[in-house]
């Protein structure tokens, strides 16, 4: 393979500091900054790709505050587009085949806010291909519609405000994403494809009394409840009808008892009574219950049963019609009539969805306790290959220590069948790491191969679902967003990774041992279009999230990931005076390598455990040689991510 590039002279900016040894020796980078590329460089066909999208596509130095807002001072703003390079990805030739099963891949990709009918077989099978083993699908349930409220409340918000759990969508509703059936369909197309279905689901409250107008409320005489206000002290009684599904809903597992029956053939009512307001001076004793079938106290999350207030009482507090109505409504979407674990098994609304798990939003607002009887509940729906996880964002991995121990599997204790939670503990890290000054030692104080968070507490690989974006950092139009700090004072913690470090970030969580990695999709807004209150798609309530689902790096990263699972991960040095590259290996034959700053690095004779052979940048195309654990040469671009991977070409 013959080099077309000219001799370029090769400019030191500035001398080696000498750096503290962090005592690893899996591979050992001497980085001179460099201005332009060594005539050293090989690359496949004679052709490097230098033009990543941290480095190409993107502004630089952009502020958080602007990250947020983008182009999007309003509602219907255009947000920021990657350009054509960030989606042009072509692995080299010479490399391993990927893998495309489902049980090998574990990647998860989560198409938020997204019909079901819109989630074609095509789509499935390209995310198949492209090296994903799970799609996360927003909530199914039948949900509150939600107005935009002073221009601040997105549609979607309607999908975490349900109403009955016995319904799959509800055709009236703006916000639904599809009917029972639609569900059951895409089920179905994506287990033909190869992948597993996560469901988003939130069980951790009620509507808000008010949205869409669900009258399930009344008034104590002489009050009025405003939504804007929230004034829940003027609510004398909540009724939630829960319609019945054959074999479902309730799910039976007790005996129920009420001082006032309001259940009727076609439904189970849940009731609560506010004891603790007579007046419209009266204040509200919040250390009262509510009667009945509520076990919150006063407030919005604790009066609309059944919230925060449980992880604290108990699993004897939480009303036990409650318990059978969440208990229903997940023992239906695992499926009761099939044998789970095989994605042959048809879903079908009235016999089981069958799909793999849920992701459960807003884990902190039931208690462990009452995690633990749905699980035991519905433990013969429910088999060893599905997974679970939790949304509780704290910087804290001790605060997630409750939740990890819950077993969901059926008499399963085995590591994979423990809770997982969404790791923003490892976000923050990531996001203090690329914007720091200290960027090898701290990430790797952040994780190692067992733990995929080090620091406040550890969490274990295990049971951690890695992530860079979710639905509630991802900026847009909407100011409801709340980790975003769209009044320009900072946040604590600060969750948003901006726009030129997200790509880095996503290369760290899919390089990584520990772990499962997560890809956050918006394909509404990648269409520049969002809901209307007439539920109609359009980009006058567009947002402007950008998704990386299918931008180089994370494609990149999915097929390194999918090649390196079971091999473990040691950090190796990478020493300059800026600080600001990070390697580590994986097993004795692959290798990653990420560059947050401005600069172009070169390192010649690299100490390099690592097999003989050659090496290729599934980045750039850059192919370099191992012999006797030296390394002879290597470019590492600016901004970038490098996978390194066996080359047999």
């Amino acid at each position: 393979m013959k080099m077309k590039l000219s001799v370029l002279t090769v400019l030191a900016l500035s001398g080696l500091a000498n750096a503290t040894a962090l005592n690893n020796n899996s591979i050992r980078l001497n980085l001179t900054p460099v201005t332009q590329i060594d005539s050293s460089v090989l690359c496949q066909d004679d052709h490097c790709v230098w033009n990543n999208s941290a480095a190409a596509n993107l502004p630089s130095n952009e502020s958080d505050n602007s990250f947020c807002h983008g182009t999007n001072a309003q509602i219907g703003g255009t947000g920021i587009v990657l350009g054509a390079g960030a989606y042009n990805m072509q692995l080299p030739s010479g490399i391993a085949k990927s893998k495309f099963t489902a049980k090998h891949n574990d990647v998860i990709l989560q198409l938020f806010n997204t019909p079901y009918k819109n989630i074609t077989p095509e789509m499935l099978k390209k995310y198949v291909e492209l090296g994903y083993g799970s799609i996360w699908i927003s909530p199914p349930q039948k949900n509150a519609y939600v107005p935009y409220w002073k221009k601040t409340i997105p549609a979607w918000y309607g999908a975490y405000q349900p109403v009955d759990f016995g319904q799959i969508g509800d055709k009236s509703n703006v916000m639904s994403f599809g009917s029972a059936e639609e569900l059951a369909n895409l089920v179905n197309e994506a287990h033909h494809a190869g992948l597993q279905v996560v469901v988003d689901l939130a069980i951790h409250q009620f509507a808000q009394p008010g949205v869409a107008n669900t009258h399930f409320y009344a008034d104590y005489k002489g009050q009025k409840y405003s939504f804007e206000s929230g004034n829940m002290n003027a609510i004398q009684t909540f009724w939630w009808p829960q319609s019945i599904v054959k074999n479902y809903l309730p799910l039976k597992t007790e005996k129920c008892s009420s001082k006032t029956t309001y259940d009727t053939k076609d439904s189970l009512a849940l009731v609560g009574h506010n004891p603790n307001n007579t007046t419209f001076k009266d204040k509200v004793n919040a250390s009262s219950p509510w009667a009945d079938d509520f076990s919150g106290t006063i407030g919005w999350f604790d009066g609309v049963l059944p919230a925060g207030t449980n992880s604290s009482i108990g699993v004897d507090s939480i009303s036990c019609r409650t318990k059978e109505v969440f208990n229903g409504f997940a023992a239906w979407l695992l499926g009761a009539d099939y044998s789970h674990g095989s994605m042959s098994a048809k879903s079908d609304p009235q016999r089981g969805f069958n799909v793999d798990g849920f992701r459960i939003d807003d884990i902190s607002g039931q208690s462990v306790e009452f995690y633990t009887q749905l699980f035991r509940a519905t433990a013969k729906y429910n088999q060893a290959s599905n997974n679970f996880f939790g949304e509780y964002p704290t910087e804290s991995a001790t605060d997630y220590n409750k939740y990890v121990v819950i077993n969901t599997a059926n008499a399963n204790t085995a590591a994979d069948n423990k809770m997982k939670m969404l790791n923003f503990p490892l976000l923050v890290a990531l996001k203090q790491a690329l914007i720091g000054n200290k960027f090898q030692s701290t990430l790797q104080s952040s994780f190692d191969s067992q733990y995929a968070y080090m620091g406040i507490g550890k969490l274990d690989g295990n049971n951690a679902i890695n992530l860079v974006i979710d639905q509630d950092t991802a900026p847009d139009s909407i100011s409801s967003r709340a980790m975003c700090p769209w009044d320009g004072k900072p946040q604590q913690p600060d969750y948003v990774m901006n726009y030129t470090n997200a790509p880095l970030a996503y290369g760290v969580i899919l390089a990584m041992e520990g772990g499962t990695p997560y890809v956050f999709a918006d394909l509404q807004a990648e269409k520049q279009r969002g809901l209307t209150e007439s539920g109609v798609w359009s980009p006058e309530v567009a947002n402007g999230s950008v998704s990386y689902w299918n931008q180089n790096e994370v494609l990149a990263g999915i097929y390194f990931h999918n090649q390196t699972r079971g091999k473990t991960m040691h950090w190796g040095e990478a020493l300059n005076s800026n600080d600001d590259v990070a390697v580590f290996t994986r097993g004795d034959n692959y290798f990653f390598i990420v560059n947050k700053s401005q600069n172009g690095y070169q390192a010649n004779e690299v100490s390099a455990e690592l097999k003989d052979g050659s090496y290729i940048d599934l980045m750039s195309h850059q192919i370099v040689k191992v012999q006797k654990n030296t390394l002879k040469f290597i470019f590492i671009p600016k901004q970038s991510v490098m996978y390194f991977v066996p080359y047999h070409g």
